[in-house]
């Protein structure tokens, strides 16, 4: 099949983001350390371990407890598990090719389309997601999916209703908060159309309840999510600035110029297509406010969308803003804003391929892997309790997957007496309540003796392993051994 420059073009940009979104994982394993970037990807590579061994049930994580996470990104993890450092990279690159389509399905001529998807490869959020393994990037992959096709039904309707209703189940049984947003945020972006949308949907979305959901509640009842955890577990924070990459946040981010020109396009140029991103944009904006920065997944399509749609008008666009009379060539002005976005994105790529685990963390694991008994349990903070089950094999008391999790307030409780309280008789009620036999303590604070580092001064705590400023204590309940006082050896 004969294909033309542009579409030869679009064949290199996909596969240049591909490797772009391999890169940090590869330069880890190059240059750093053998970990996995991230902390949950620990447990979804147990999860697919699990599946491949047909067990249901993780004897590790919070000390044991049944599997019940939507299960399609673990199965599609089994399936490649060979593959899995480059799963999420894959659908990033899927996502370039779904851009690509909407935009032509949007009247965007190839070339726009072509820039979309080079917009969104860079948005540092989008970035994020297609580095490391998780699932909501497969998740949000399968939503547009979903549009897309709702979009092409007036043209297709025998072949779209049926990828419709495919897609959206897909999504359901990946992420459960993708899907409800989704499905509300269709409601207003398929309004015209509202009985057919309903209709697709609902039955994608009882496809995914009778297979999953329902078996699910039988089972185990409505899941009881901690409040006081789940918050902190969400990292739910609400405000204009964490839509903003600048802000020092790129998990979920754009930069702020992309910001502005989005908006620019959708005050300036009304069409069909605008109207539409335009009413994507301002939901995600909404409910990205309401519900806090996990939302804002919803903002980078419309936005790679919206900056595309300014390049037919771009002399136009730098004349308005009143570049012209700072330096009167519209492409040297093009080139700064992909030099800005190609900085944001690549930005993202190198920081990623140094984030956690550190070395000193990688290592603490692995000698608890390697040096504590295979029944042994680990205390640590939350955010640690993925690589003490994944890296090191061993129970923890805490992790962070708050859904059907056991007692999960207690042992956020409990974490909290452990690490910052400074009650020495309520850390050993709270340690041997579950059984606690090690402690995972990174220091982070030198400047005040307070909370666990201020209780290693007494002998119910023995140092077993130190690297950096990470230390592992075997617990003592008898008090007899040697301490290993943290505070005089650092707390200035």
């Amino acid at each position: 099949m004969y294909l033309d420059k542009n579409k030869k073009v679009f064949i290199v940009v996909v596969l240049l983001f591909f490797l772009f979104f391999s890169t940090p994982q590869l330069l880890r394993f190059k240059i750093y350390n053998h970990s996995t970037i991230g902390t949950t990807p620990y447990y979804h590579i147990r999860m697919a371990e699990m599946i491949q061994q047909g067990k249901f049930y993780d004897s590790l994580s919070l000390g044991g407890r049944p599997y019940t996470y939507p299960p399609l990104f673990h199965f599609i993890l089994a399936v490649f598990f060979k593959a899995k450092y480059f799963i999420n990279p894959f659908f990033g690159a899927i996502g370039l090719v779904l851009i690509y389509f909407f935009a032509r399905e949007l009247g965007y001529t190839e070339k726009e389309s072509i820039f979309s998807s080079v917009i969104l490869g860079l948005i540092p959020g989008y970035a994020y997601l297609s580095l490391h393994l998780n699932p909501r990037l497969p998740a949000l992959i399968f939503l547009i999916s979903s549009y897309y096709f709702m979009l092409k039904y007036k043209k297709e309707p025998i072949n779209s209703k049926y990828l419709v209703i495919m897609f959206f189940t897909l999504t359901a049984l990946t992420h459960t908060l993708i899907a409800v947003v989704g499905f509300i945020f269709g409601l207003f972006l398929f309004k015209k159309n509202i009985r057919k949308y309903l209709k697709f949907y609902s039955i994608g979305g009882l496809i995914s309840i009778i297979t999953w959901y329902l078996p699910l509640y039988l089972t185990y009842g409505i899941t009881h999510l901690g409040l006081n955890f789940y918050n902190v577990f969400m990292e739910l924070r609400s405000g204009v600035q964490y839509f903003i990459a600048e802000s020092g946040v790129v998990a979920d981010s754009v930069g702020i110029f992309a910001l502005f020109l989005a908006l620019y396009a959708i005050f300036k140029f009304r069409n069909k297509s605008t109207i539409f991103l335009r009413n994507w944009f301002f939901l995600a904006v909404i409910t990205s406010l309401i519900i806090g920065n996990r939302i804002n997944e919803f903002l980078w399509f419309p936005i790679a969308l919206l900056i595309a749609s300014l390049f037919p008008h771009w002399d136009d666009v730098v004349d308005k803003l009143y570049l012209k009379q700072v330096y009167n060539n519209p492409t040297f002005w093009l080139a700064l804003l992909f030099a800005y976005l190609t900085f944001l994105g690549t930005s993202t790529i190198l920081i990623a391929s140094t984030s956690p685990p550190s070395i000193d963390s990688y290592n603490s694991m692995l000698w608890l892997k390697q040096n504590t008994p295979v029944n042994a349990i680990i205390m640590g903070y939350w955010e640690d309790g993925h690589w003490i089950t994944g890296i090191a094999n061993r129970k923890d008391v805490i992790d962070a997957y708050a859904e059907y999790a056991p007692d999960i307030d207690d042992r956020y409780r409990i974490m909290q007496v452990v690490f910052d309280g400074s009650d020495l008789t309520k850390t050993l009620e709270a340690l041997k309540k579950y059984n606690v036999s090690y402690i995972y303590f990174p220091m982070f604070n030198t400047h005040y003796c307070t909370g666990f580092a201020y209780k290693t001064r007494y002998a119910y705590f023995k140092l077993v392993h130190e690297d950096g400023m990470k230390f592992i204590y075997k617990v003592d309940y008898s008090g007899k051994s040697t301490p290993t006082d943290l505070c005089k050896l650092y707390v200035k």
